[in-house]
């Protein structure tokens, strides 16, 4: 990249790919914004248990870059996060982020977990393929970035019915916040990276398998999550 404007770059995806050009912009010294949709970084490499052809641990590859693109001081990530619009042209770009609320303060989130052994409600567990289920207030997975909790509203007991608000007695940090809503912001850069990864197929669609209709009948990805550690 040449000399921009603001000296800022746009990276939109939180993959391994993402990351990297992150980390690779940041040392040249750009601003960067990282953006993501889902709550927490790393993408489907997160996911993974072994790599090819070296079959090294992925999680050992991802984490290291993890931490290094959460403290990196030129470094803003956004989660929970989808470009709507970009304008402008190159070198002077205005973009427009939606942005989910969390119901979760990441200032005060020390990831403690606490919240989650008392919530009463449970959902399917996207992380593991919806394998198995997790509680309706989260953390993603151990070596998430950011690491903090987030709260389903679409299941939470208090969002939806106005009671349980178990999650905020237990939390000593005082980190759950009801009154977090969904926000717009505007960011000026000079460039924009696209890192949006991959789409995993629906295997539904290949009826000849018999996926969803025989129990021994899996993805690749769900064997990923059957044999990670």
């Amino acid at each position: 990249m040449g000399k921009l404007q603001n000296n800022r770059v746009l990276i939109i995806g939180g993959g391994v790919a993402g990351i990297q050009a992150a980390l690779d912009s940041a040392e040249m010294g750009y601003h960067v914004d990282l953006i993501e949709k889902s709550p927490s970084l790393g993408g489907d490499m997160a996911k993974l248990d072994k790599t090819f052809p070296t079959n090294d641990c992925s999680m050992c590859i991802l984490a290291p870059r993890l931490v290094s693109v959460a403290r990196h001081p030129n470094i803003n990530v956004l989660t929970s996060a989808n470009v709507m619009e970009i304008t402008g042209e190159a070198g002077d770009f205005k973009v427009r982020i939606f942005k989910k609320a969390r119901y979760v303060d990441l200032d005060k989130c020390t990831g403690c977990g606490a919240c989650s052994q008392v919530c009463p409600v449970k959902i399917e567990d996207e992380y593991n393929q919806n394998l198995c289920k997790t509680k309706n207030i989260y953390i993603p997975y151990p070596q998430a970035v950011p690491l903090a909790a987030l709260i389903n509203p679409e299941h939470c007991l208090y969002l939806t019915k106005n009671k349980c608000r178990a999650c905020e007695k237990i939390c000593t940090a005082k980190a759950i916040d009801f009154t977090q809503i969904d926000e717009e912001i505007t960011l000026n850069t000079g460039a924009i990276i696209f890192a949006t990864g991959t789409k995993l197929f629906n295997a539904g669609e290949k009826n000849e398998y018999g996926y969803g209709k025989f129990p021994n009948v899996i993805t690749s990805m769900e064997m990923e999550r059957i044999l990670s550690a």
